[in-house]
This record gives structure tokens, C-alpha cells and sequence, in this order.
């Protein structure tokens, strides 16, 4: 009956906020993350429309949230266009029509007036929240960092519920090893940028294999030249790096396990770590690049899978006045061509 009218499973609701969930390079550490997330958000809050600003990287200390530390959720709260009540009634205030201009107390704030007219609180060029995510995304834009596609919070939960990924429209990408998804990922971004309906700056694609890992490998002949045990060196780099409960202290009800380990500065370092000291047959101190390895290996900063198969996204946007499923069916036809 409407031939014009593109085919959607549900218009998007007015939510008063955008969810920007963009993702850092994978060999980000958290220190850069949080500069990262620091500048967006002050970037953010320059926006004469924004009301407020929130965000997080990493997830919550719990076993459902996967996100890595490399992820940005920022809860972005814009203003109402008009000055409401408590109710979402307009307020309107006193308004001189001569000078065309609203009238204000001696205090400089508005007078409210039942026969004046509503304040407008956007910039004449914003005529919807959609131009309110145009500016999002323009400051938005911090080296190291992606862009994101367009979501409101509750729309976001939904949609990550429904599908897992962090975008209304997506790709799932099955394969027999992180770096082949991760290859094959990045050439159906480029493809993905091409296509007419989609938004090119929302495309991305995960960037999986890339985070450092610190390893220490143990030299066995070395320690056995020094006469020491493997459990001996495992213990020492536990405590030394990662810490170890050596008891409980009772509070009350509660109990709290109490970690020894060597202070921030002794272990924050691969140079410094070098010179832990670790003892040998007679009490001799033995440095730990003695006997050991200590070096990057590069590996995954998630790891995720879907029926016992790898798995990577590529996930996308559509333009403005743009239908989904038309968006969707028009990159299978490009994607197949």
C-alpha cells in the first residue's frame, strides 16, 4: 500500500541519551584508555546541548560482563529542546516582542509567564537528536580510537541481548583461528565503507590479536645450575609479582584475605622486574633475568565463540532515511558481487 516506506522491525524511541561505545587499539593499557575516555568526555561536555556525561572502560566485577579494558561505554544525556516541568509540560517565560528577545529578573534568569512563549535550549542548526549525534561523534574523535554506531541505552541493551553485538546492524565472522577472523574482518570493513546506505565512519571491525602479554619463561638449565627448584622460582614470581594470601583477618562476619607482594614500583617495570632476586643453593641471590626469559608475546584481547566456533563482529550503521533490512539485503548484494 506505501511502496515508498522501508521495512524495519521496531523505529527507534526518543530515549533522551546516546550510549557511544567506541573501542582504543587493542595494545592500549588502562592508563591510555582512561586519557582516552577523559578527553571524549570533556569534549562531550562542550557540547552546549549535552546535560551530562558518564563513561566507564572495562567491565564490572562480574563474570557476565565481557567487555575488554580496550571498550568505552559513555552515557551521553542531552538536553530537552524545550524547558520543561517535572510533568514534560513546556514552560514558557516572559518574551518582548520589540526587542525580540526574553526577558530577564535582576538576577539574570528567565521569568516564567503563562503568555509568553517556550526557551528553546538548541543551537538554531539543531533541528533533531540526530544532529545532537552528529556533533557526539565529530568531538568524538580522539586519536587511537574508533568511531561508533548509533544507540540509546535502553535500545543498546536490547540489541546486545538480542544479537551480542554492540551495534544495531552487524556481521559475524566464523573461522578456525583469531587471526584469520581478524583478517578477514578488516577486508569487509573496507568493503562495508563502500556501500551507499551505510554510514562509513560507524564500520568497524574487531581488532582482536594485538594486546601484550608479559610471559617469564624459566631457563631449567639455568636453574638447575644455581640449584633451584621450579616450585622455588614459581613462588617467588607469584609473590614477588602477583601476590599471594599468606592469611585471613577476621572482621565481624567478614573475612579478608591479606596479599604480600612487592610494592608497585619493583614490579611495574620489565627492568626492574630483572632484578628480582630469587635464592640459590648456599643463599646466594640470583637475579631473575639469571634464570629467566622475561619478554611481549602478542595475543588476544578477547576471546569469543558462538556453537564451539571462534567468532569476530564487524559492526555498522545505516544513513539517515535509510530502511535496516534494505541497508542489510543492499551489502549482501554488494558483498556477493
Amino acid at each position: 500500500a506505501f511502496p515508498p516506506l522501508g521495512k524495519e522491525f521496531m523505529p527507534p524511541l526518543d530515549e533522551g541519551s546516546y550510549l557511544w561505545m567506541p573501542t582504543t587499539m587493542v595494545h592500549a593499557s588502562i592508563g591510555e584508555a582512561m586519557d582516552i575516555l577523559a578527553k571524549q568526555n570533556m569534549a562531550f561536555r562542550g557540547i552546549p546541548e549535552i546535560d551530562s556525561v558518564v563513561g566507564k572502560i572495562g567491565r564490572a566485577d562480574t563474570p557476565l560482563d565481557p567487555a575488554p579494558v580496550s571498550m568505552i561505554e559513555t552515557v551521553v544525556n542531552y538536553k530537552p529542546e524545550y524547558r520543561t516541568d517535572k510533568a514534560g509540560r513546556r514552560i514558557k517565560y516572559r518574551f518582548d516582542k520589540s526587542k525580540g528577545s526574553f526577558v530577564l529578573d535582576a538576577a539574570g534568569e528567565l521569568i516564567p509567564d503563562r503568555g509568553g512563549r517556550p526557551f528553546r535550549q538548541w543551537r538554531d542548526h539543531i533541528k533533531s537528536p540526530d544532529d545532537i549525534w552528529d556533533e557526539i561523534v565529530a568531538a568524538g574523535q580522539v586519536p587511537g580510537s574508533t568511531s561508533a554506531p548509533k544507540l540509546q541505552p535502553i535500545m543498546a541493551r536490547i540489541v546486545m541481548l538480542q544479537s551480542g553485538m554492540r551495534a544495531p546492524m552487524g556481521m559475524k565472522i566464523k573461522g578456525p583461528s583469531l587471526e584469520v577472523i581478524e583478517r578477514v574482518g578488516l577486508q569487509i570493513e573496507k568493503l562495508l565503507k563502500q556501500v551507499p546506505g551505510i554510514q562509513a565512519d560507524a564500520v568497524v571491525a574487531d581488532r582482536i590479536v594485538g594486546k601484550p602479554y608479559l610471559e617469564i619463561v624459566p631457563n631449567r638449565k639455568a636453574l638447575a645450575r644455581y640449584g633451584v627448584k621450579m616450585r622455588e622460582f614459581q613462588d617467588v614470581v607469584e609473590i614477588a609479582i602477583g601476590g599471594k594470601a599468606i592469611t585471613t583477618t577476621v572482621e565481624g562476619r567478614e573475612r579478608f584475605p591479606v596479599r604480600v607482594r612487592y610494592p608497585r614500583e619493583l614490579r611495574d617495570h620489565v627492568e626492574v622486574m630483572e632484578r628480582i632476586l630469587i635464592t640459590g643453593k648456599g643463599g646466594a641471590q640470583i637475579p631473575l633475568i639469571e634464570v629467566a626469559e622475561i619478554r611481549y608475546e602478542r595475543g588476544p584481547q578477547v576471546i569469543k565463540s558462538e556453537d564451539t566456533f571462534l567468532i569476530g563482529y564487524v559492526l555498522f550503521d545505516k544513513l539517515p532515511g535509510h530502511a535496516e533490512v534494505d541497508v542489510v539485503e543492499e551489502c549482501k548484494r554488494y558483498l556477493a558481487a
